[in-house]
Parts: C-alpha cells; sequence; structure tokens
C-alpha cells in the first residue's frame, strides 16, 4: 500500500518453533541415532500455522483437507454492541473507524494461536474501531491471507468485524498480472471461482470478509473483470460480510491512485443502483474531501462509507496527517477515518517494548492527558482518536464478565493464583477492556492513573493497577464501561480488587444526571484478592448506561490497586454442553524431551465461552492452556513417563468450570532414542599450544558427554563444552560419546585439528580478503550496490542481497588452489537488520576445478547474528555458498561479509 514500507512488509519473516538439526561433513559433524517413529501420531513440522496462499493455492484449499484450519477458525459470535455517551464536544456519532493494521509479525508462519512471546499486537482499544483489516501479503509468502482465529476472537468479543487481506502487490515487488488474471478467471457457468473460495474460507473460519488490494497493472478487460467480480462477490456474500475496495487500480487496468472517489474509481464503489463494495479506502494522497462526499451522496451512498487514509506506519502520532486532517468548517469529519498500520505503536513506534507500546497506544488512540474528555490537545497536534470518534460498548447483556486480561503476560493465573509460569501470548481469551481509558476523577489530594500491569492477575496475564498517592477516607471514582443493560431486582455485580479498603459501584443510569453509588458485600478470596458483591434492587427496572467504582483507603499513604475481575448479573444455573471425543490430531517434535501437541474435541459449545486444558500430574491437574476453539496447540510438553493423561474441561460465561462435562484422553510420547550428537570446534587449524574450544550439541536427553583425544591435553575430558591443547604439530582424532538412559552414541572425526609448528611459516588469515579472490558469479542480487561481490569485501555496511531467487547462492574463485580451515559468515542481524533475516539454512562446497564439489558444511536451525564454521583441512580454488533458507522463514539473501579463513598455501593435507 505504502511503498516505502512493501520491502519491509515483504521480507518479514518468522521462527519456525521445530527445531532442525544439523549436519556438517567435514566441519561440524553429527550422529544421528535411530529414526523417529510416528507413535500413531502424525508428525508435523511446525506447529499450526495462519493461512497465507496464492491464487492457485486458494482454489486447491478446503478445510476440511487443511490440517491447520481448525487452529485457524474462530468460535466467538461478533457482539452487539451501541455508542456510549460522548466523551466530548468534539465527538461524531457517525462517522466510523477503519484501523489496517499488521495484526501478526509475518504473512507466512505466524502461530495460528499464539505462543510464548509476549510482545505481540494485542490490541485492545476496540471501542474506537468500526472494522479491522488483518493486513498481511507478500509476492514471496502468500497474497490472500485470511486473519488469524486468534485476532477475530479479540475483536468479536468487542463487536468488531475483521477483514482477511487479498493483495496484489506492485510489480517493482514482485506482483505478476497473471494471480490478478486468475483471481478473475470464471469458469464455464459463469462463476468466479476464487470469489467463491473467498467466501468458503471466511465462513469456514468465522471472519467478516476482505479487503481487496490490488496494485498490479493489468490490462483493461483484468480490470473490467475485476469490477464483475466485486459485484458476484456482493451478490453472494453472506449479509453479515463486508467487501472494501482499495482506491488503487482504474478501469484502463492501470494502478492510478485517485485520493478521492471520482468517475474514474466510483464503479469499484457504486454502479447505478447496484452496490460493489461495501467500503472504499482512499489512497494517502487525498487533499479536499468534500468532493468525495458530494461524490458518495450523488451516488445514493452514505459518505461514512468512505475512509480517508492515514498513514501511521513510520512516524505514528508524529505524521503529518492527523484526526483533525479531515474535520470539515464544523470539526466533524467529512468523512470516515482509516488508519494504515496503527500497530506503529509496537513495531516502529517502540521496537516491541510493551512499555513504550502502552504508552503509544494512549497517544495515538487517547490522547497525551490519557483521558477521552479532554480537549486540550490542538489541531496541530495528533490530538488521538477518542477526539472525534464516540465509544462503543458490547456490555448489552447479562452476563458479562471481564478479567481485564489483555491476552498475554509474564504468567498465566486462575482465580488469583499463579497457574503457569512463563511469557505467553493468547489473543482469542483477551476481555472486553474498559471502554474509557482513563475517565478518573480524584478528590482532595488522590493521585491515582491507571495502567495495564502484568505484576498481578485474578484470571488470565493482567489486571488493571490504580497507584499513587491517596489522603485518608477521600474517593476517587473511575469509570470503566459504557453499557446499555436492563437491570432487574434479582442481578448482582461483583468486582474483585486488591490493595484498596472500600469499593462502591457507580452506575448510571439513562434518563438520570446523577450517578447511583451502591454498597456491597466484601469477602476475602485468594492471595490478597477481595470480592466484593452489589445488589442491583436500587435500579431495578431502569437501563444502566455506565458502570463505573469509586475507591477510597483508610489511611493516607501511597497505593497500589489492582482491578482483578468485573461481573455483571447472578450467577446463574447454565448448563454447559459436554465435551467429548477428544483426539491428539498430530505433534511436533521440539527435541528429544519435549513435544508440541495438537488436541481436538467435540462439544456444541452451549453457554461455553472457553476450554481449559489441563495436565495431570501426581493426581493433581497442572493449567497448560485454554481457548475459545474446540482445537488448540499444547506447546513445550515436556516427558516426566512414557505417557500423560490430558483433560479439557469448559468454562461456562460466569467463569467457571464444569469438570462434570469435562474429557480427558492419554498421550504417549515419543520413544526415547540414543541421544544425537553434533560437534564443533572454534577453529581446526592452531598452533602448537594454542587453545581450541570444542563444543557438543546433544539431545536434551542427554546425561553425561566424555571426550577422548588421542594427543591432546587433556586426552580424556568430559563435559559440553571443553578447551584442549596440543604439544606437538600433527593432525589429531576427536571422539565424543553422548549418553542417555536408552544408550549411547558414539562420533569420532578423523583428523579433525591440524596443528602447526610457530616455525613452519603457516599464517592462518581471511582468504576473501586476498587481491585474487572473486565473486565470479551467483543467483541474483537486487541492484548494484548490493551485489555478491559486497560479501567479500570485509565491510559490515555493505552487504549481498538477493530477494529475487527461492535459493540464493554465489560462487568465489579463490584465484588458485588454497587451504581452508573454515568460514564465518556475517547475516543480516550482524549489518544491523532484523535477527529474523538472519539465514537459517546454508550449505558450502568446495572444488578444485569448478566442476567436481564437495560439500563440508551443511548448517541448519542457525539464528546467530554471525555463524562459524571450521572444518576439517581441505584444498579447493572455488567455494559454492547456497542459501536452502535465507531468512527465518522467507527468501531473501542477506550476507554482509563472508570470510574463508585458512592459509594461502597447498602441501598442508596430506592424506
Amino acid at each position: 500500500m505504502k511503498r516505502k514500507k512493501w520491502k519491509k512488509l515483504f521480507c518479514r519473516s518468522v521462527l519456525l518453533l521445530a527445531i532442525t538439526t544439523g549436519i556438517t561433513v567435514w566441519g561440524t559433524s553429527i550422529a544421528r541415532a535411530e529414526s523417529l517413529g510416528t507413535g500413531g501420531i502424525p508428525i508435523d513440522e511446525q506447529i499450526p500455522q495462519a493461512t497465507a496462499l496464492f491464487p492457485e493455492e486458494l482454489l486447491n484449499w478446503n478445510a476440511a483437507s487443511d490440517p491447520d484450519a481448525p487452529f485457524n477458525l474462530s468460535n466467538v459470535p461478533l457482539a452487539s454492541r451501541v455508542q456510549g455517551a460522548k466523551m466530548n464536544e468534539d465527538q461524531s456519532i457517525e462517522a466510523k473507524v477503519l484501523s489496517i493494521a499488521i495484526v501478526n509479525r509475518h504473512t507466512k508462519g505466524t502461530p495460528a494461536q499464539g505462543g510464548t512471546d509476549k510482545a505481540v499486537y494485542n490490541f485492545t482499544n476496540w471501542q474506537y474501531v468500526d472494522t479491522l483489516v488483518a493486513w498481511a501479503g507478500s509476492s514471496g509468502e502468500g497474497i490472500i491471507v485470511p486473519p488469524s482465529g486468534d485476532v477475530t476472537d479479540s475483536a468479536h468479543r468487542n463487536g468488531v468485524p475483521v477483514m482477511g487481506t487479498v493483495f496484489f502487490p506492485p510489480e517493482a515487488y514482485g506482483g505478476k498480472s497473471e494471480w490478478v488474471e486468475q483471481f478473475v478467471q470464471k469458469d464455464r457457468k459463469g462463476r468466479f471461482p476464487m470469489a467463491d473460495k473467498l467466501l468458503e474460507m471466511s465462513v469456514a473460519y468465522g471472519f467478516d470478509g476482505w479487503f481487496i488490494n490490488q496494485e498490479t497493472n493489468v490490462d483493461a478487460q483484468t480490470a473490467s473483470a475485476m469490477k464483475e467480480c466485486l459485484s458476484y462477490l456482493q451478490a453472494k456474500k453472506p449479509k453479515n460480510q463486508q467487501i472494501i475496495w482499495y482506491d488503487s487500480m482504474i478501469p484502463s487496468g492501470a494502478v492510478a491512485w485517485q485520493g478521492a472517489l471520482n468517475e474514474t474509481n466510483q464503479g469499484y464503489f457504486q454502479e447505478g443502483k447496484k452496490r460493489v463494495s461495501d467500503n472504499m479506502f482512499i489512497d494517502f494522497r487525498w487533499r479536499d474531501l468534500a468532493p468525495s462526499k458530494a461524490k458518495a451522496k450523488q451516488l445514493g451512498r452514505d459518505p461514512y462509507d468512505l475512509f480517508a487514509g492515514i498513514d501511521v506506519q513510520a512516524n505514528g502520532v508524529n505524521s503529518s496527517r492527523k484526526p483533525s486532517s479531515i474535520l470539515d468548517e464544523k470539526g466533524q469529519p467529512i468523512v470516515s477515518l482509516g488508519l494504515y498500520c496503527p500497530d506503529w505503536t509496537l513495531r516502529d513506534g517502540a521496537q516491541y517494548d510493551l512499555d513504550r507500546y502502552w504508552k503509544n497506544e494512549q497517544l495515538l488512540w487517547i490522547n497525551p492527558q490519557g483521558d477521552p474528555r479532554s480537549v486540550d490537545s490542538t489541531k496541530n497536534e495528533w490530538q488521538g482518536v477518542s477526539r472525534y470518534y464516540v465509544e462503543k460498548t458490547p456490555v448489552t447483556q447479562f452476563p458479562f464478565l471481564t478479567n481485564f486480561n489483555v491476552g498475554n503476560g509474564d504468567a498465566f493465573y486462575l482465580n488469583g493464583t499463579k497457574a503457569k509460569e512463563g511469557t505467553f501470548n493468547n489473543r482469542s481469551i483477551q476481555d472486553v477492556l474498559p471502554t474509557y481509558r482513563w475517565v478518573i476523577d480524584n478528590a482532595a489530594d488522590n493521585q491515582l492513573t491507571a495502567a495495564v500491569s502484568y505484576e498481578d492477575a485474578y484470571n488470565g496475564g493482567s489486571s488493571i493497577k490504580l497507584s499513587g498517592q491517596m489522603t485518608a477516607e477521600q474517593p476517587t471514582s473511575i469509570n470503566l464501561y459504557a453499557a446499555k443493560v436492563k437491570a432487574s431486582a434479582s442481578e448482582q455485580v461483583s468486582v474483585v480488587t486488591k490493595g484498596v479498603d472500600e469499593v462502591s459501584l457507580v452506575l448510571e443510569t439513562k434518563g438520570k444526571k446523577e450517578s447511583v453509588t451502591l454498597q456491597g458485600e466484601r469477602k476475602q478470596v485468594e492471595n490478597g484478592w477481595t470480592r466484593t458483591t452489589y445488589s442491583l434492587k436500587p435500579v431495578a427496572g431502569k437501563e444502566i448506561t455506565s458502570v463505573g467504582l469509586a475507591l477510597k483507603n483508610a489511611q493516607t499513604a501511597p497505593a497500589e490497586i489492582y482491578l482483578g475481575q468485573l461481573k455483571l448479573g447472578k450467577e446463574k444455573t447454565t448448563p454447559v454442553s459436554k465435551v467429548e471425543k477428544m483426539t491428539f490430531s498430530g505433534k511436533t517434535i521440539v527435541d528429544d524431551k519435549t513435544e508440541n501437541i495438537r488436541i481436538t474435541w467435540k462439544s456444541k459449545g452451549k453457554n461455553t465461552a472457553s476450554y481449559r486444558i489441563y495436565r495431570e500430574d501426581a493426581g493433581q491437574l497442572q493449567f497448560e492452556g485454554e481457548t475459545a476453539n474446540t482445537s488448540y496447540t499444547l506447546l513445550n510438553q515436556e516427558r516426566a513417563a512414557d505417557t500423560a493423561v490430558y483433560h479439557v474441561v469448559p468454562v461456562d460465561q460466569h467463569g467457571r468450570e464444569n469438570q462434570g462435562k469435562a474429557t480427558k484422553a492419554v498421550y504417549t510420547f515419543e520413544t526415547l532414542k540414543r541421544p544425537e550428537i553434533t560437534i564443533n570446534a572454534n577453529k581446526t587449524l592452531v598452533s602448537v599450544g594454542e587453545p581450541v574450544t570444542l563444543t557438543a550439541t546433544v539431545s536434551k536427553s542427554t546425561e553425561s558427554i566424555d571426550w577422548e583425544i588421542i594427543g591432546g591435553n587433556p586426552q580424556n575430558i568430559s563435559g559440553q563444552d571443553v578447551t584442549v591443547t596440543f604439544d606437538e604439530a600433527g593432525s589429531y582424532t576427536v571422539k565424543a560419546t553422548a549418553r542417555n538412559s536408552a544408550g549411547e552414541t558414539e562420533l569420532i572425526q578423523e583428523e579433525y585439528i591440524y596443528v602447526y609448528d610457530q616455525t613452519s611459516g603457516i599464517v592462518s588469515q581471511n582468504l576473501s580478503l586476498l587481491p585474487t579472490t572473486t565473486a565470479t558469479e551467483g543467483s541474483g542480487y537486487t541492484n548494484d550496490g548490493e551485489s555478491y561481490r559486497f560479501a567479500l569485501d570485509g565491510d559490515l555496511s555493505t552487504k549481498w542481497c538477493d530477494n529475487s531467487s527461492d535459493k540464493p547462492w554465489m560462487i568465489v574463485d579463490l584465484g588458485s588452489v588454497k587451504t581452508i580451515a573454515g568460514f564465518e559468515l556475517f547475516h543480516a542481524g550482524a549489518g544491523g537488520e532484523s535477527a529474523e533475516w538472519n539465514t537459517q539454512e546454508y550449505d558450502i562446497s568446495v572444488s578444485e576445478d569448478g566442476k567436481n564439489w564437495t560439500t563440508v558444511v551443511q548448517k541448519r536451525g542457525n539464528k546467530a547474528d554471525t555463524s562459524q564454521d571450521a572444518i576439517r583441512l581441505v584444498e579447493a580454488r572455488y567455494v559454492k555458498l547456497e542459501l536452502k533458507k535465507a531468512e527465518q522463514n522467507g527468501k531473501t539473501a542477506r550476507i554482509y561479509d563472508w570470510q574463508i579463513i585458512g592459509v594461502d598455501q597447498t602441501g598442508i593435507v596430506k592424506r
């Protein structure tokens, strides 16, 4: 969508959770144990991933045959919601907000259900968003990208529909006109198979439509077919879905952004009385929006179906255009607001630092004051979205339950007790967070401020923390949620808090200016948490429009108050559906003691909000995960015995578990095999007395590692990393033995280390810098300034970059035969780029004649910025580098330097 950022998005990649073991033919060598069996359960290369497809792949896709599909769907229905009362006089009750956000770090390789990475875009300011586009797509990873199910879950719980992305990129970034032609191809019956597949996928996965971003130049016939395809989608899509068109291509087929709705592009929005797209995103080039508004009215459409784009990807709240930029002379939005990449708050704006993320979220969506009532910011500043767009709320019925869980954290809590250690991210179970961030009124000298906190939680990974000075018996009120619920005398409200002496419930009701304050009954629960319960009899028959609290402490002192849970509605008997037919549908082997396990079960889901998964350990249930789905992947399950028992327990809408409707099944871990072992030396060409460090990479189950180096000092030694020296020149063999309870694996590397006398005249150096060394050929490069020859210049400010080849390669001619002892590669991270772009897999081969090649390095699973590969000495003139996986999950080569370590002579090797 924005050219200067396309390449960045195109290059994004993901670290696969499956561990790949390396094989180096001479340098880093491996001895394999017996091949792993399946144990009756299919073994997958990785955990379930979010979907990303090319057009031909879409035609062949169906949910029944896609093993990852059950993990990508959303079971959370789209909640109904209403507008809250205006918080300031500038808020519009008609204009809407479209968020086009990169909700996942990568197009391909995104875990379908979160994982252990806490720093993920767990967006919570849904009260200001009317539609979310899960923006993604690249010519190298896939251009048809539905939202991951966890994103849809969190959005739907807040009443926000979610769109998948169809992205046809510009030719400069890999776009192909044939992709567009395939997309709009009709079958013999006049149907659009691609459009049918889009609808099939959105229904199967449970999201709400598609954002069509067509920026590949095509001919007029294809452009006409695209408009017909949009009309076809309109006619066939379910009523609850929408199609959004990006102002890019015009009827000639050329990509010519109009920055307006006008006569040129109106046919992709409205054709006579026929709606072609439900909304249009107006490109950032807009200037005067009044003609677009007039054109929409002329076409019989609501001007607020148009979204004027503001690009905040690079500069966020420092962007030149601001929410005030689309206002008319009366201070009201001319059309609706479209924010492109508000995920700036986490990415460029915070560099994935979550403390900075929450501050940025306040600045972008609320204002510097952190209060939507404030109108202090001027039009020359970023005033925040709350300044002009009224809040919406899904609090429209009983029961309503929130644990203020944003869906990530440092540990997972259940009923106030820490149930599972370790960072996590799980947007599927994100709660509805407060409508107002923050509407706080401090009495007297109280100075409480609010923030999301990971320090403590009641359920999930977070809570709301209010901190600051408090004066004895002086209240601080906080308005939490806009609502539209009618109270009856039997209904109740409860709130769970910590660190506060008195909590009153503050309600606003329809038609009344004065709020109602209710006192409740307090009861101590777990770990310092207190539950206060209130009867709604005083407001029976009235419509509650907002829910808040008033807080008091008995002493004057600094306070730290945590809000852990808010529950609206009396707990009633709500029978949940039985969980049954639990199966283990797949596994990913992390290592020989650790597995990721795919679990699937059946349930009608009646009155069921989520499911909790437990592992039975010595008769006790250990919490492992929670989801709104009926499929889940348990990460990093460690073998304690050959089998483990897992339970799936339904949780009702009041947050209660029903063990009587749970199910369980026995899982069998892979049979333990003899350990695998890989050995490597920091160098294999050393002088007498020079220390050599030997490292063993072994299976996790390994209990001991013993080394034998005849002629070394010492000759026998134990440990994963050992250091030896040699008193005499010569070639030395290394033997390492790894043992576990299943047996032992021995690895022998013949004549692995060459030791020379200091008087021999041997000099180890970087052969890449010799004047005779040249990069003779390769797969390609992006431009003359990023040729493969820059991989040999010893300068980390230059690089070889190739984004056009599936498996980039280059060949080096040393000018004559030399003695080679090893290699050092400087990847993306070494040049200051993302470590996620570091080469993951590569081979290095050598040849004396440039025709007959011998592989000396096969590196797998690399994540390091700089990788070193020492090998047994070999004589060669030519060296070939082949990148099997040029990124952690992409194909763009980024090599900042390649050192070929050796000696500028021959005759050292005598074999």
